[in-house]
């Protein structure tokens, strides 16, 4: 019909050409996948490089993590705007040059930044602790600002491109499953990469081509952001030269150098010292009769027996099945050896130190049919063994420079509770012992180990330093806590003039500071509080997102708070699911990735429901989250400690991931009517960097206290839903 004389317009447009469309979409496709992947790739590689080079960004949890939420959310509110992608190839060459310092100039030396926050007693950093004073710590800040400005600004030409995909895109479910499809790939593929202990150039490497990838999706010219993404690369490589063997495994950067002693012109080797993210973290040291009595000069000052890896077996001279419990490159190991010990389990999480024991360590007890290696988390082999054991000694497995890339959680953390040294004492033989190293350095850490294991084994353990009482530090270097069925005295030792030493190097700590549990497992934190060093960056952060805000909010007139609150219950989220499944499986990278993964792959399984089963009513949903946030507020995680295997896994994923299903109807629901996909994109991002800043709350409240405010945030979700869904 012709009205008014105009030719309707499904007559005057001339038809789409469906190849033409096809190709459309693949290209759009082919977009998201690769950006989606591109940005999850860099931020592991952003947090675990900068964690490592800079240790103050491990302490601070996942800072790294929302603050590439920050750059990549406000990349989606400025979708429409042009991207510079020359601008962000330059932020992120400056950022890894200032990082990587290639050149070893030391007026650009980043890495000191860490021992400006060393002053305050709520301060996490144990190194360096006198001397930095309150304009250390505002020169900290500003330092730590400027990387995090550059690291933001990264991300947001990335964020207009998935912002301005998701747009575009004319199937939603199709869109977003690739969006979660590509963040998968990301992941597993640095996953992969670290397992095989690839160094960083090899990941900026794999950013370099990824971008490529993306900017000819894009149909961009790659070539400027390219080069200088390649020039980073070399930066890192030219900035990792030293001296020393350097391995990047799973977990750290481990640097091996010849531990050599001088007396006048003769230089003896001892053994190997090992540094693990450029601090010192332990030596491979050779102790056995035959070094000892070929070097007598190196021992005069210290008589042998009174060395630290003896000094336990005085206590249990007749310990013959051992449990060792972060053994690192095997001293503990070679020590029970020569003191006759049968049966020797290592446990260690890291399979880079323990090949290093193997290869390195002069007396070789790795290698002795006597011991048994298990790489694994210490807290889950605890609960996966059986005993008994005559000894369990817990090694310097304090990780004082790693942290968790997902929370706030240290690689440590849960080694330490109460509910942790329950467990060992289930493992012991009726008249068994436990012995604790630890380098505490600060008195209420030594009183912390005190009251818990005074709690957990119904007595007051005995403790000693050998360093504080011979006088070799200010500080409080090293503890040794040994307890058992039965309280524990120096009466037992044999030898009068070390039974002597032994009691002249008793502590006696008051016990009164709060313990450690699963619940609030935060071993470095003197008490429940957020240290001050969180509370400073988070209010910089939160002020930078404001002020970014408005200008990014000109043209919207209002952020989405629908999906807004969705980000910040589901990083929320995401955190208690990393947090309660190590509890289970152990703090492993792969335990991660599994944890990371299950999370991911839910959200895929509901894309599939919101598919197949479009007209699902919205009761069911609102019900089904509200049952399993409840489920999970309420249910111990001791209920899967019954079930073994997969059956373990299946069960425990499915009850710790279960809000996150329903959570993801909700989404794609909500997403596919609304208008501005980016704008909700970018509020549902911004929303899990406020999620990610919440987390701090847990330092006081405990873990599973945010399960409350995870409700909270799905129900002001349910309320702020947009009006065609609630239609």
């Amino acid at each position: 019909m012709v009205a008014n004389g105009n030719v309707p317009e499904t007559e005057s447009r001339p038809q789409p050409n469906p190849g033409a469309l096809h190709s459309s979409l693949v290209r759009c496709d082919a977009t998201i996948l690769i950006v989606s992947a591109l940005i999850l790739f860099l931020e592991l590689v952003m947090i675990r490089w900068i964690g490592t080079e800079i240790r103050i960004f491990a302490y601070l949890g996942n800072l790294v993590l929302v603050v590439c939420f920050f750059g990549v959310g406000l990349g989606c509110y400025w979708s429409s705007r042009p991207a510079s992608f020359g601008r962000m190839g330059l932020n992120l060459f400056l950022l890894v040059t200032l990082v990587a310092n290639p050149l070893h100039w030391e007026p650009l030396e980043f890495r000191f930044v860490t021992y400006l926050f060393s002053g305050s007693e709520d301060a996490p950093i144990w190194q360096e602790m006198a001397g930095a004073g309150g304009l250390d710590f505002v020169a900290g800040i500003i330092l730590i600002g400027i990387l995090l400005y550059l690291l933001a600004l990264i991300f947001v030409p990335l964020g207009q491109i998935l912002g301005r995909s998701m747009q575009d895109a004319p199937q939603v479910i199709r869109a977003y499953s690739i969006n979660i499809g590509g963040s998968l790939a990301g992941a597993w593929l640095f996953n992969g990469l670290s397992w095989a202990s690839t160094p960083p150039t090899a990941w900026m490497l794999v950013v370099t081509a990824l971008l490529t990838m993306t900017l000819l999706a894009g149909r961009v010219r790659p070539w400027l952001p390219v080069i200088l993404t390649l020039a980073g690369a070399a930066a890192m490589w030219a900035g990792g030269r030293s001296s020393s063997v350097t391995i990047w495994s799973p977990y750290q950067k481990l640097s091996i150098s010849p531990l050599i002693s001088t007396f006048g012109t003769n230089r003896v080797q001892r053994g190997y010292l090992v540094q693990v993210n450029g601090t010192t973290y332990q030596a491979a040291l050779d102790l056995s009769d035959r070094f000892v009595a070929a070097h007598p000069e190196l021992f005069s000052k210290e008589p042998l027996d009174r060395n630290h890896y003896n000094v336990p077996f005085s206590f249990k001279p007749d310990a013959r099945r051992i449990l060792i419990v972060g053994a690192g490159a095997g001293n503990n190991a070679a020590a029970a050896l020569r003191h006759g010990a049968r049966q020797v389990d290592c446990v260690e999480i890291d399979p880079q130190i323990y090949a290093l024991g193997q290869r390195i360590h002069p007396e070789r007890p790795y290698s002795s049919p006597s011991v048994r290696m298990i790489v694994n988390d210490a807290r889950a082999f605890l609960k996966q063994s059986t005993g008994p054991y005559d000894l369990i000694w817990f090694g310097l497995l304090d990780s004082h420079t790693i942290g968790s890339s997902y929370n706030n959680m240290r690689l440590d953390h849960y080694v330490y509770t109460l509910e942790s040294f329950a467990e060992a004492r289930r493992l012991l033989a009726p008249d068994g012992l436990l012995v604790v190293d630890f380098g505490a350095q600060r008195a209420w850490i030594a009183d912390r180990l005190f009251t818990v294991l005074r709690q957990a084994f119904g007595h007051d353990p005995f403790v000693y330093s050998e360093e504080l009482a011979s006088g070799t530090s200010k500080h409080l270097p090293t503890v040794t806590l040994v307890t058992g069925e039965h309280p524990v005295t120096p009466t037992v030792i044999q030898d009068p003039a070390l039974r002597e030493f032994v009691t002249a190097c008793q502590l006696h700590p008051p016990g009164t500071t709060r313990p450690t549990t699963d619940d609030w497992p935060y071993l470095y934190l003197k008490r429940a509080e957020i240290p001050k060093l969180h509370l400073i960056v988070s209010g910089c952060i939160l002020l930078a997102v404001m002020t970014a805000g408005r200008r990014a909010l000109q043209r919207n007139t209002r952020a989405d708070w629908h999906f807004f609150a969705l980000g910040a219950a589901f990083l929320l989220l995401e955190v208690q699911t990393v947090s309660r499944a190590t509890l289970l499986f152990g703090m492993t990278w792969v335990v991660n990735a599994i944890v990371i993964s299950a999370v991911l792959v839910i959200i895929l399984l509901a894309n599939l429901v919101a598919w197949r089963w479009p007209r699902l009513p919205q009761w069911v949903v609102i019900t089904g989250l509200a049952a399993t946030v409840m489920v999970l507020a309420l249910v111990p995680l001791d209920s899967f400690n019954s079930l073994t295997g997969a059956t373990k896994l299946i069960a425990a994923s499915g009850f710790l991931t279960a809000p996150a299903f329903f959570a993801g109807l909700i989404f794609i629901r909500s997403f596919a009517v609304c208008a501005d996909k980016a704008r909700a994109l970018g509020s549902n991002l911004i929303g899990a960097l406020a999620g990610g800043l919440l987390e701090s709350l847990s330092f006081v409240t405990g873990i599973r206290a945010l399960v409350i405010l995870v409700g909270a945030f799905y129900l002001i979700a349910i309320l702020r839903r947009p009006a065609a869904v609630r239609r």
